[in-house]
């Protein structure tokens, strides 16, 4: 496998053990990939700058990714594992000179590094090894961006599903083999890169796993090709079916019909504030959040729509706070929903305002720790859902990927489900392409790790939702909800 290997020293006018401390801390010796994360042990999620051995073409540097604190000799030694933008290492030693602390850091970057910034550059991703027998499909996703967070996991599910389908006798005896394309959470990214990997591999199919932003850019492609593309994430609940075009995910009315009323039940509150980023899904949940909310005697005090990847939210806080608002509805995503719930945590408004993210999965809260808790969310998969096909699904994943791997969401494991659907209808159909396959998903079902789904006569897929709410290491499950609109 190539790999780049960079090395970076420094000097820090302090001793180890104090040098060693300020590590990820703001203002401090967090310069050092500006690393984000709450406690320095292992298992813990973290934010990173990965610096670029090459500028960009946008100038750009470094690349903000995840990555995942694997080794912890105290003063000494720190080892984080890449999550995106891809795979990797990174090792930080701590070794005390005249005066200070020598601060030396050793980025391994792998092969899928190589590919990424040669695209960064413009250049057209190397094909990797293939069988003529195989069947290609999409995985769709976002490893870097403001929605980078969840984009390893997602590639990690699909995997798992390819293997499995694989592990049966593939389609007609053919092997599926899982391409996986980074969207860089930007729209036109997402379509130039799936026509180009369609173009160059005649793609069976697509599952995607994005935003709603790259759904609405890619689907014009999608529709004009003929290809079978299976929107799997959180969607705005609009058409469910155009040809072979399919939104699998929960719908926001799905997740907020329910979720509203019962936050405002257990808070006694009614005043709501709308929060999230200024795009396609965000827009739908104000709209429908505030619908709902007045359907059960609640009102909005205030809204506000930013930039998708906004960080700065000290104007957002103190509108909140002259709103007289008791609720939030944020539909806030990736690292724009973690900058926010840190501000809004460390604000102190937490204890008196209550939170429901209808967006906020593991990925995501694994980035927010203790600041998250209290947080509700309403998805159809937790990990810490306590079925013997979840057991049995993550003790697969875990054995697949690594105890350090990141946790499955709604929204990574809906590629799992994704592909698994595809490989059912191609084998009901007899082929894996054409309208056949299309046909074919309609009154299929699936026991998988969210329990039991099955794609209706309208293409919409049945399933069940769970309300849940945040803690410092994970999720509590408060108890299943009806799907449905309100």
């Amino acid at each position: 496998m190539r790999e780049i290997v960079l090395v970076n020293e420094t000097h820090l006018g302090l001793p180890p053990h104090e040098a060693f401390g300020m590590f990820g801390r703001t203002g401090g010796a967090g310069w050092m990939f500006s690393a984000r994360f709450e406690n320095a042990e292992p298992g813990t999620a973290a934010g990173i700058d990965i610096p670029l051995p090459f500028a960009a073409p946008g100038g750009e540097a470094t690349v903000r990714g995840t990555a995942r604190i694997v080794e912890v000799r105290p003063y000494r030694r720190l080892v984080l594992q890449h999550e995106t933008p891809w795979t990797g290492r990174i090792t930080i030693t701590f070794a005390p000179e005249a005066a200070g602390t020598r601060v030396r850091a050793v980025t391994e970057l792998d092969e899928d590094a190589l590919g990424w910034m040669t695209q960064s550059l413009g250049c057209a991703a190397p094909d990797g090894e293939s069988r003529a027998d195989e069947i290609p499909v999409a995985l769709l996703t976002s490893l870097s961006g403001t929605a980078g967070l969840f984009g390893r996991a997602a590639a990690n599910c699909a995997a798992l599903a390819a293997e499995e389908i694989n592990a049966e006798g593939g389609i007609g005896g053919r092997p599926v083999r899982v391409e996986v394309i980074d969207d860089r959470t930007d729209a036109a990214t997402g379509l130039a890169r799936l026509r180009d990997l369609d173009q160059r591999r005649g793609l069976a199919a697509v599952v995607g796993v994005h935003s709603s932003a790259t759904f609405n850019a890619v689907s014009r492609y999608a529709q004009a090709s003929g290809l079978l593309y299976l929107y799997t994430a959180a969607n705005e609940g609009s058409q469910v079916q155009d040809g072979m075009l399919f939104r699998l995910g929960e719908s926001v009315p799905d997740q907020l019909a329910e979720s509203v009323p019962a936050l405002m039940r257990e808070s006694g509150g009614r005043a709501w504030y709308l929060i999230g980023n200024d795009y396609s899904w965000p827009r739908a949940v104000c709209t429908q959040g505030r619908r709902i909310a007045e359907h059960h005697r609640g009102h909005v005090v205030g809204q506000r729509l930013v930039r998708l990847g906004e960080s700065v939210f000290d104007g957002v806080l103190e509108d909140i706070e002259a709103s007289g608002a008791d609720l939030v509805l944020s539909s806030l995503v990736g690292w724009s929903s973690i900058d926010f719930e840190r501000r809004f945590h460390a604000a102190g408004l937490r204890g008196r305002i209550r939170t429901l993210a209808p967006l906020l999965e593991e990925s995501t809260r694994e980035h927010l720790g203790a600041a998250g808790s209290g947080v509700w969310s309403c998805l159809p998969y937790f990990s810490a859902l306590d079925t013997a096909e979840n057991a049995n699904f993550l003790r697969r994943y875990r054995a697949a990927f690594g105890a350090w791997a990141p946790s499955p969401s709604a929204l990574t494991e809906s590629a799992y489900e994704g592909l698994h659907l595809f490989a059912r209808a191609a084998r009901k159909a007899g082929s894996p392409r054409g309208s056949e396959v299309s046909r074919a998903l309609h009154g299929l079902t699936l026991a998988g790790p969210r329990g039991r789904v099955s794609v209706g006569a309208d293409g919409r897929l049945r399933q069940s939702m769970y309300l849940a709410e945040a803690t410092a290491t994970g999720f509590a499950v408060r108890g299943q909800v009806p799907s449905g609109t309100a």
